[in-house]
């Protein structure tokens, strides 16, 4: 039924929370800041603020870098760097090599029946060293990166991008993979294409998205394919 699989990048194939997690960890700890489950609790939560309103359109990329560390550092009254712990977070994530379980054999499988591109809301300098360090580089005839375009998921601008790249398939034979209800499912369908929603355990449902199809484990793509 479809000619190309987009997929989204963390928390689709890659293990975000995992990766996010220990990066997280391991910038604070050298700096001798306490660490703790509630720490990364709430990290998560302005992180999850900041990208939102990135992908809103009403906080500029220039600042999504920093921002979150500043809102981190203010939260529990530290006096820190916030350019310097952004860095060094962005650095031990660009280093990750952590995947969801069964994503790389799905890829296998996956390859030569279907025509693969990656689309993800990121940055730069963390996706394509990940791309490499994974090897999932090489089972892509495309990449966009929402950094590189200037222009994030679920925005149209997004999509024209990858479009551009299909060499004029249908919409209708182009289905988007992603765990992000909004960013990779809505804006998917809004644009024209199929789209599948990866719904993680845990994760809030969503009446009437109208999804055209929901996973809950990325392996479970192949079946329904």
């Amino acid at each position: 039924m479809y000619t190309w699989l987009l997929f989204d990048a963390d928390n689709t194939l890659w293990d975000f929370s995992a990766a996010e997690a220990s990066a997280l960890e391991l910038t604070l700890r050298q700096r001798d800041i306490d660490w703790s489950d509630e720490v990364l609790g709430q990290y998560r939560l302005i992180n999850h603020r900041a990208w939102s309103d990135y992908e809103r359109g009403v906080l500029p990329k220039e600042q999504l870098r920093t921002i979150r560390f500043q809102r981190l550092l203010e939260h529990y009254r530290l006096d820190h760097p916030a350019e310097e712990l952004s860095f060094d977070y962005r650095t031990y994530l660009s280093e990750s090599t952590h995947m969801l379980d069964g994503a790389v054999d799905l890829l296998n499988k996956l390859r030569g029946k279907y025509r693969l591109g990656l689309v993800t809301n990121g940055l730069k300098e963390v996706q394509r060293p990940r791309l490499a360090n994974t090897g999932l580089g090489e089972y892509f005839e495309f990449v966009v990166i929402s950094d590189e375009i200037g222009v994030a998921k679920p925005h149209a601008g997004f999509w024209d991008h990858a479009y551009d790249q299909m060499e004029g398939v249908e919409k209708n034979k182009v289905l988007v993979i992603g765990d992000n209800p909004n960013a990779d499912v809505k804006g998917a369908l809004d644009y024209g294409f199929h789209a599948c929603w990866l719904r993680h355990p845990g994760v809030a449902d969503r009446k009437g998205l109208g999804e055209t199809y929901r996973i809950r484990d990325i392996r479970e793509l192949a079946h329904q394919l």
